[in-house]
């Protein structure tokens, strides 16, 4: 796949690149950027009519996720804040103390820290969560190996990366990029997103052979996409 480039459509600035696909494949990120995959010969033109004739469909989209992005507070770090982990709601118990620690336990995230300010306690809660998304992380997709050996696919490599617009993104050399926030959402919205990306180890981009791939391997995908597209936390 090329590089991006920006190019000026009906529906504003958007993301250009080029790949061996047949058709254009249109998408609307969270934070409302539009990415556009182009087969090859497709010209600038060709390209900013196909967008326009789907312009409804990108309001639609930018609609909806800026109501769901508008709905999610901001959150905090003191006593009494609330937190998700593998979607289930935890409170902070936040206690001064020498030597730096997080415990999950009961419903509660225990943190102890000499340094009780609302920064330390999100990067001891950030490092926490980290840590144990790969944990969680790694189990899950290296439950994917015999399937991708079966295909004579790479063997699918964990590495945890925050990304501002994706939950996840694969590369065809078996790299498979999660993000850490996502082990604030349910098991099964973890589990989709990593069956997400090991589809694309076969097939890259977002055509017809990739949906059949992912409804054979995991068939409520869109139940669980919309599930984590509306995930509070």
């Amino acid at each position: 796949m090329s590089e991006a480039v920006t190019i000026d459509t009906s529906v504003g600035l958007c993301l250009l690149r080029r790949s061996s696909r047949r058709t254009l494949a249109i998408s609307v990120l969270p934070d409302g950027e539009v990415e556009l995959v182009a087969p090859e010969d497709s010209t600038l033109s060709d390209i900013a009519a196909k967008v326009k004739l789907r312009s409804k469909w990108v309001r639609k989209q930018r609609w909806e996720f800026s109501n769901m992005n508008s709905s999610r507070p901001p959150l905090k770090y003191h006593s009494g804040a609330t937190h998700r982990y593998l979607g289930r709601q935890y409170r902070l118990k936040i206690q001064k103390g020498n030597i730096p620690e997080v415990k999950l336990k009961g419903s509660f995230f225990h943190i102890t820290t000499p340094d009780k300010s609302s920064n330390e306690v999100q990067r001891m809660l950030a490092h926490w969560m980290r840590q144990h998304a790969k944990k969680q992380f790694s189990k899950r997709l290296s439950q994917w190996e015999p399937w991708c050996a079966h295909r004579s696919l790479r063997k699918p490599i964990l590495h945890i990366r925050s990304m501002s617009k994706r939950w996840g993104s694969a590369h065809q050399d078996g790299r498979i990029f999660l993000n850490p926030d996502l082990i604030r959402t349910p098991s099964v919205c973890i589990d989709y997103v990593i069956a997400h990306e090991v589809c694309h180890l076969q097939h890259p981009n977002h055509d017809k052979s990739f949906y059949q791939l992912l409804s054979e391997v995991y068939p409520n995908w869109k139940a669980i996409k919309l599930r984590l597209e509306q995930a509070d936390f």
